[in-house]
């Protein structure tokens, strides 16, 4: 059965959709992958560059022939792109100076006249050799590296069939690869603590399900599926290193660089896409408004996050980072908050306009956001925000006005679990007055979150070893203590890891929004304006 799912893949993928796949590839066989480009063909043909175990440069080119033959004269039409790899010093940083080795890569089959052409290009006298990797190799190798490792279990297959036969569409069943994951890494509730050899083969097995998994996600340009799927793997891949006490380095490192390229990659893929359109509409404007506004919210938060990444370490082009900056900061923004899980979204974006914003502006947003959660969930409250572990659709299917829809079993009028957080940011911006005109509002709701026993259960879309906490405020607080609240640090409570990546931390609250608690937000803060509020 596995098997088959493998084969179906490597017959289906473009080389834009097998390209993160064979990047963990080459990782898993101990090569350090230099350079993967975002698009088809970088130049020359250059899609990939590493450097192999034993020092020398590599270049790839990849062609998706998927289910197919590449054939003479589609070889013909790339041949001078060949000529140019094998012939011409490839200059890139950290790329070895010096001779180096030239692959064509097709997760399809090489006629017999390809593989002659091939012997023909290779007795010219060029300073590189080409060599062909088909689909039998590839095959080969993600039996080697993952399929062995892979859940096999009955149930864990259904899942498995679940997860590939998905909408490419529709959103990723995130739930059902969290759960392959977790097995694969040791995260499951009944699994071993993994020794550093274990953990090495297990992370290269789960990025290569994430990889395959995403593939028809892809191919469908569903840009936000695919990211998710790779911040899943980043976050249970800390936590995994987390819970068996191993360090970030050597292999490990490796895979979780490549699985960061390809988030930002596909977060780089959905800007271009917003920024070409004239609007954010898909389908009938008529039928749309509601599912607009989680549109408009969804993207905001991602996007917000790919900027912080690039500012952390540049992912964009210049001119994109620009026009996205431009975008982020305009003024005629407007959000329906339809649920305390939009908050998980507009946090990283007021923090990150804070940070950019050179008037008053984006204190007052923090303050009228902070203000609409606290009125809205008062214990008399008729339109209460539902609590984050709610979904849109769920919150959405509940108000239909057709049908028998099922009714969500929880009140929420009188509690939250953003208001506290949301209140520590505004106190940061020292708006004194806005905050003692909420404070008795706020001291009448009960502030619910999750504590979790150990940081790596943080990295659980469901906390199976914690405590679900209510707070409930004096009546009076003093200004001087509140400010040092609002800054406390909280960085121990994590991995080491979200603290030195505020924007996984900001993309995490995008997949799983009950994991914004008011400590994973004073940790964002600190991290991305650590003098903010002093």
């Amino acid at each position: 059965m596995l098997e088959k799912l493998l084969e179906n893949w490597l017959d289906s993928a473009s080389e834009r959709s097998y390209q993160p796949v064979f990047v963990q590839m080459l990782s898993a066989q101990g090569y350090s992958v230099v350079h993967s480009t975002r698009h088809a063909a970088l130049e020359f043909g250059k899609d990939i560059l590493a450097i192999a175990p034993d020092g020398t440069g590599c270049a790839y080119q990849l062609k998706g022939n998927p289910g197919g033959r590449l054939g003479l004269a589609a070889f013909r039409t790339i041949q001078p792109q060949l000529v140019q790899l094998m012939s011409q010093a490839i200059v890139f940083p950290g790329f070895p100076a010096g001779r180096h080795r030239s692959f064509l890569v097709s997760n399809g089959y090489f006629d017999e006249e390809v593989q002659r052409a091939e012997d023909d290009l290779n007795r010219a006298k060029y300073p590189s050799r080409l060599k062909l990797i088909s689909r039998g190799e590839l095959l080969k190798w993600a039996k080697g590296i993952g399929m062995a490792l892979w859940p096999s279990e009955l149930d864990d297959t259904q899942l498995l069939l679940k997860l590939f036969l998905a909408d490419p569409r529709d959103l990723l069943p995130i739930e059902t690869l969290s759960t392959l994951i977790e097995k694969i890494l040791g995260l499951g509730a009944d699994s071993k603590r993994f020794g550093r050899e274990q953990m090495d083969r297990a992370i290269p097995a789960a990025a290569l399900l994430v990889g395959i998994a995403t593939a028809r996600f892809a191919e469908q340009e569903n840009h936000l599926a695919v990211a998710w799927a790779w911040i899943l793997f980043l976050v249970l891949t800390i936590g995994g290193l987390e819970r068996h006490r191993l360090t970030l380095k050597g292999p490990a490192a490796k895979a979780l660089a490549l699985a960061e390229t390809s988030t930002s990659d596909a977060l780089a893929a959905l800007w271009q896409e917003v920024k070409t359109r004239k609007d954010l509409v898909e389908g009938s404007p008529f039928t749309d408004p509601e599912i607009y506004h989680w549109r408009k919210v969804t993207l905001v938060g991602a996007l917000s996050c790919l900027a912080i990444k690039h500012e952390a370490a540049a992912c964009l082009e210049l001119e994109d980072y620009e026009d996205l900056k431009t975008w982020l900061l305009r003024h005629d923004h407007n959000f329906n908050v339809w649920g305390e899980g939009a908050i998980a979204s507009l946090v990283p974006w007021l923090l990150w306009t804070q940070q950019h914003e050179a008037t008053l502006r984006s204190d007052f947003q923090i303050g009228a956001i902070t203000g609409l959660v606290i009125g809205s969930n008062q214990r008399d409250s008729k339109t209460a925000l539902a609590n984050p572990y709610h979904s849109f659709e769920s919150i959405y299917r509940n108000i239909l006005p057709f049908g028998k829809p099922p009714k969500l079993s929880e009140e929420f009028a009188g509690m939250s679990h953003t208001a506290l957080l949301l209140f520590h940011l505004l106190v940061r911006t020292n708006l004194k007055q806005t905050c003692r005109a909420l404070w008795p509002d706020l001291t009448r709701i009960h502030h619910r979150y999750m504590v979790h026993d150990s940081a790596w259960e943080y990295c659980h879309l469901a906390i199976r070893y914690g405590m679900d906490e209510t707070l409930v405020l004096a009546s009076e607080g003093r200004w001087p203590e509140l400010c040092a609240d609002a800054r406390r640090d909280m960085s121990a409570t994590l991995p080491t890891a979200f603290v030195k990546r505020p924007w996984l931390l900001g993309l995490w609250w995008q997949v799983a929004p009950q994991r914004l608690t008011p400590d994973a937000s004073r940790i964002f803060a600190n991290a991305l304006l650590p003098n903010w509020g002093f």
